[in-house]
């Protein structure tokens, strides 16, 4: 399926179809917050910003990273974060659900700027593309068009979502120029011809981040008129996305226009809205197959302690209907040293997940049976 159409997929889903309704929808700007308040910063690193003692939180993740994977990693981690946060004296913070799914939204989001890109295929895409005709580097080609040099939008994953948008409504009506009209971009191409355009122009500020809170997202696609027809066969809950701020930029690039329908304007804060929107609902469902779960419960010896009320450890029973992976992470947090002591008494390995171990583990927790739905 073209870019195009899955961003028209993505618009259509509502919060009422999915499994972790409970929760608000993840919130990059809270997430940013968290980063910061919880100390996550003194080690990690976010877009270059943070510490170094311990991996990047934004790098190396690919476009279907999911909330599942987040939760393995953070398990399979766990002891040896706990260790190093003793040796530097940084207190162990307590995590809950909601929280868990702001920090995940950020980091996700956040991970724009670590999206590897190739220079030398990003060089030949502006050639081929017949970009210099109007854009120069250093200096203005044509009246009115700013440089590569003065686009902050290379920085700032929003701000190029909204110029990308705007650019394309503004191709269509330029007088001489045919040829734009049929150049689509993938996202890989937008990434790669991103990181020629920051090679040639090293940036002087750090780079920014600026998703907005999500709830405003859906009302705007309803107030600008999407909905009318992002709706229908043109729903999200056959289809899974994992679409970074890349793959939305270039989504805005390729929309369609309607014969006698001007595109809608979007404003900065409006594009923020949007994208925080559309980034938070793709990580709101949650799906597993019970079955497997079973057996990742089995095979790692979860039963040893969960399924013996003299452990101290909640039964299974207590977590029907309420585990999601994001609640995975929090129980991580608040109870996973204790829940390591006991584990080393009983000399039970500190266990390690894949995320599809843990999508499936969460489903028979949660207690509701899905049927596994591979994320394209």
């Amino acid at each position: 399926m073209q870019t195009s159409h899955w961003f028209l997929v993505i618009a259509a889903i509502t919060p009422a179809t999915c499994a972790t309704r409970s929760l608000l929808l993840g919130d990059a700007e809270r997430g940013k917050a968290l980063f910061q308040g919880l100390n996550c910063i003194v080690c990690h690193r976010v877009s270059g910003v943070g510490g170094k003692n311990a991996p990047g939180l934004a790098r190396g993740r690919n476009r279907g990273f999911s909330p599942y994977d987040m939760s393995a990693v953070m398990w399979n981690h766990a002891p040896a974060m706990w260790a190093t946060m003793a040796k530097q004296g940084v207190t162990r913070p307590a995590l809950d659900e909601q929280q868990a799914a702001d920090l995940f939204v950020f980091f996700y989001a956040a991970s724009y700027f670590e999206t590897p890109g190739n220079t030398r295929r990003g060089r030949e895409l502006f050639l081929a593309r017949r970009c210099g005709q109007c854009h120069g580097i250093d200096s203005p080609v044509l009246a009115g068009v700013k440089p590569v040099a003065e686009w902050d939008s290379l920085w700032d994953p929003v701000t190029l979502a909204q110029q990308m948008w705007s650019h394309s409504r503004d191709r269509v009506r330029a007088p001489g120029r045919p040829e734009l009209h049929s150049q689509p971009l993938s996202a890989q191409e937008l990434t790669d011809l991103l990181a020629w355009l920051r090679s040639v122009r090293p940036p002087d500020h750090p780079a920014g981040f600026a998703p907005a809170s999500p709830e405003s997202g859906r009302t705007l696609l309803v107030s600008k008129g999407c909905t009318g027809c992002h709706s229908g066969a043109l729903t999200l809950e056959a289809h899974h996305t994992r679409y970074g701020l890349t793959d939305f930029a270039a989504a805005l690039w390729n929309h369609p226009l309607r014969a006698g329908q001007p595109q809608t304007p979007l404003s900065h804060e409006e594009m923020r809205s949007l994208v925080g929107y559309l980034v938070a609902t793709q990580f709101f469902e949650e799906r597993g197959d019970a079955g497997h779960g079973k057996r990742v419960f089995d095979r790692k010896r979860c039963s040893v302690c969960h399924d013996n009320p003299s452990s101290g450890a909640p039964a299974r029973a207590m977590m029907a209907g309420r585990m999601t992976s994001f609640g995975l992470v929090a129980a991580l947090w608040k109870h996973g040293p204790e829940m390591m002591k006991r584990m080393q008494r009983q000399k039970i390995a500190w266990p390690h997940f894949a995320g599809s171990e843990m999508a499936d583990l969460t489903a028979y927790l949660h207690g509701l049976e899905f049927k596994r739905r591979t994320s394209p």
